[in-house]
């Protein structure tokens, strides 16, 4: 079994990502950002999300601008 290498995201990056939504539904989050709820939820609380989905998320906000 292979172990999933995780990584934190920066609280100010994840700050400015909260202040680009206008609400917090499951869709709103998918069509900005390309993530579930669920690791919405891990980033909002400070928790490490996997290694692949914080490269991709990443490379999205600054595609977008966000950062």
């Amino acid at each position: 079994m292979r172990v999933q290498k995780l990584t934190y995201v920066e609280p100010t990056v994840v700050a400015k990502m909260r202040s680009i939504i206008n609400c917090q539904k499951p869709e709103v989050i998918q069509s900005h950002f390309g993530i579930g709820l669920n690791t919405w939820v891990k980033l909002r609380e400070g928790k490490a999300i996997r290694h692949s989905v914080a490269v991709r998320l990443l490379q999205r906000l600054q595609r977008d601008e966000v950062i």
